[in-house]
């Protein structure tokens, strides 16, 4: 078995949507030599200011709908080795997948079961670190809605949304996350460490009391 890890570090400053305030990460406690020597231990803590929806992070259906569930309420082994799809759809600053781009995908990489996890690589985890990121490629509404017709458990994408981050109206969250609850996992990375296309991933949110979402620390496991 082996284990690839698809999720981003977190840090000061690391990027974030333009939604969300700069992420800041600061020493509470700093290790001191001098204390080490004198007492055989130092300490070290760090504080951070940050929202729950940067870094690889899982959106509950909470994040977008009054009556959905919070990211608590889910039973540990619905993260765990979770049957997982990767589709190949690379796509540039704000391309767009719709229902075709997945069918299509499907032809190539197999098709989407119930209860799947689908990956949508689109190639945008390579700009994590560049102003482009922000510049997300996309599902349309006829894509959500395919992939929810598909009966997955999750949606994963390696940019910071599933939805056109130029436009107010988010069809893609609605969709996925208000009308059938299906979690929403954004900004995974590493995909081009994957050597498979079919795979299981452990993907456990920390659990934030009515959280609207949750950073996960997501695995590929291989066979």
């Amino acid at each position: 078995m082996k284990m690839i890890d698809l999720s981003t570090e977190l840090r000061d400053n690391m990027p974030k949507p333009p939604s969300a305030p700069v992420v800041e990460m600061r020493y509470v406690l700093m290790h001191s030599a001098q204390e080490e020597a004198i007492k055989g231990y130092t300490n070290k803590m760090e504080q951070f200011t940050i929202t729950t929806h940067v870094a690889t992070h899982i959106d509950a259906p909470s994040h977008f709908c009054m009556d959905g569930k919070n990211i608590d309420e889910y039973p540990v082994d619905f993260f765990y080795m979770v049957p997982t799809l990767m589709l190949d759809i690379e796509r540039d600053v704000y391309g767009e997948i719709c229902k075709t781009d997945i069918r299509e995908a499907e032809e190539k990489w197999g098709e989407i079961r119930p209860g799947d996890m689908v990956i949508l690589n689109t190639g945008s985890f390579h700009r994590y670190e560049e102003e482009d990121y922000n510049k997300s490629p996309y599902l349309t509404e006829d894509g959500a809605q395919y992939l929810a017709d598909k009966q997955v458990s999750m949606v994963a994408i390696d940019s910071f949304t599933v939805d056109d981050p130029r436009k107010k109206e988010k069809p893609a969250h609605v969709i996925l996350l208000c009308r059938y609850g299906i979690p929403v996992i954004e900004c995974v990375v590493n995909l081009d460490q994957v050597p498979e296309h079919r795979f299981k991933t452990i993907c456990m949110p920390l659990k934030v009391k009515e959280g609207s979402g949750a950073y996960t620390r997501m695995v590929a496991v291989l066979d």
